[in-house]
């Protein structure tokens, strides 16, 4: 009788890379031998990693994978948590507005410091320090319990969410390096393209690599940390009655997280929560409403980045030129797929129009020149480009999946919307 066939694993290159890094400035050991599918000894049980060793495993295929292979044997994972964690809450306004009761704080901490972690994922925290993605992760991660904690779910939940959303990005590990989340590369709709794909790899890794009874639903939440509740997310385009509540709430972390970076943060956060009502969990975008509006009062004041007006006659220009073209393909004859795909597009662009006119701030009158005012006027009209040019990206995506003749069609419409995919000084929120 023929042996069944084994499963065969390769070291992805891009892994290698960053665990090429981890291994200049720590040990890295093989605790299970890694072996060929044939069953032949590539690497002995209890030998390190050595640099030459990174010639040899992108030319073999494996019988496991090479991540639950290795052990850290130096590296303290609960101790660094323990430490970021105290840095955080001491230098993040809203993390200790949001954890303002003591026994909150102390609930995380205690999370984290009892965090099951095997040596697969040890690793895999390691290279998200290495990566220095570990401290979005782990903000992420206690924001996601601050919201648990505040909407009331269940102690039960607490694990599942931190394991979800420390390691919700670990996709980004098996990118290149040029596809990584950072603002600069975030504008192509190639790097987008390949980007979308990251959830999905942190979902399968996390089912490959970790170990817990909840496992599915840890990696279901990583897989859905960018999904809406009206269906405009990725990767699935699943919306709100697929979505766990662990998923919902890394959802609204993830972006918190994201828009903590830019100016006028605790503004832009609002804003990205309430423009377009029913994305996400209704009961933590009640919570974030309420500590940011706490945290505004204490916020300085802070002079207006740019002309507000200028960049709002600019997206009224904008918006007029899309309708004009998305008219025209009405008019076109379109295959089925390419009727589905317009009807859409022109769905998700009503929504998006609709957020924009329910400010009143397309009324053909002048508007104050208060500064907040400006403000606001300036942080609606980014946000609403930035819903633009995701739609361009969803449009993108659609046409690769249309044939000849309606991704001809559609192009002027992309396009349009992917143009406006220059860099901007303050844009670049809410991925």
């Amino acid at each position: 009788m023929s042996n069944p066939s084994r499963a065969q694993y390769s070291a992805n290159p891009h892994f290698l890379r960053t665990l090429s890094g981890l291994l200049a400035r720590q040990a890295i050991v093989v605790e299970h031998a890694i072996s060929a599918p044939d069953g032949s000894i590539l690497l002995t049980s209890g030998s390190r990693l050595q640099a030459r060793h990174f010639q040899l495993l992108p030319q073999q295929l494996l019988r496991s994978p090479l991540e639950s292979s290795l052990v850290l044997p130096d590296f303290a994972a609960h101790r660094l948590l323990r430490e970021k964690s105290s840095q955080l809450l001491a230098s993040q306004p809203l993390l200790l507005q949001l954890l303002e009761k003591t026994a909150h704080r102390h609930a995380c901490l205690a999370v984290l410091e009892n965090l099951p972690l095997n040596h697969a994922l040890t690793v895999l925290l390691a290279m998200l320090e290495e990566q220095q993605l570990l401290e979005h992760g782990l903000l992420c991660c206690l924001i996601s319990l601050g919201l648990a904690l505040r909407t009331g779910q269940s102690s039960a939940l607490l694990e599942q969410i931190a394991l979800a959303a420390l390691f919700h990005d670990i996709g980004e590990l098996y990118l290149a390096a040029g596809q990584a989340a950072t603002a600069s590369n975030r504008a192509g709709a190639l790097p987008w393209r390949q980007r979308m794909v990251h959830p999905l790899i942190a979902y399968r890794q996390m089912l490959q690599l970790g170990q817990h009874p909840q496992l599915e639903a840890i990696a279901l939440a990583m897989l859905q940390h960018h999904e809406r509740l009206d269906g405009s997310g990725y990767p699935r385009r699943e919306k709100e009655k697929q979505l766990g509540i662990a998923g919902q709430l890394i959802a609204v972390a993830d972006l918190s997280c994201r828009l903590l970076q830019k100016s006028h943060s605790c503004q832009r956060l609002d804003i990205a929560l309430r423009i377009i009502p029913g994305e996400f969990h209704r009961p933590a975008v009640a919570v974030m409403n309420r500590v940011l509006k706490q945290l505004g009062k204490d916020a300085p004041n802070t002079p207006t980045p740019a002309p507000a007006m200028a960049a709002l006659h600019a997206l009224l220009k904008r918006i007029g030129e899309i309708t004009h073209l998305l008219l025209n393909l009405q008019e076109e004859t379109l295959t089925a797929a390419g009727q589905a795909a317009l009807g859409r597009c022109m769905g998700q662009f009503d929504t998006i129009q609709r957020s924009l006119f329910s400010t009143g701030m397309q009324a053909n009158q002048p508007l104050g020149q208060e500064e907040d005012l400006q403000l606001e006027i300036l942080l609606v009209t980014e946000e609403i480009n930035w819903r633009l040019r995701n739609l361009g990206r969803d449009l993108s995506l659609a046409q690769d999946k249309l044939g000849p003749d309606d991704a001809m069609l559609f192009q002027p419409l992309s396009s349009v919307l992917l143009a406006s995919l220059q860099p901007e000084p303050s844009v670049q929120a809410g991925a």
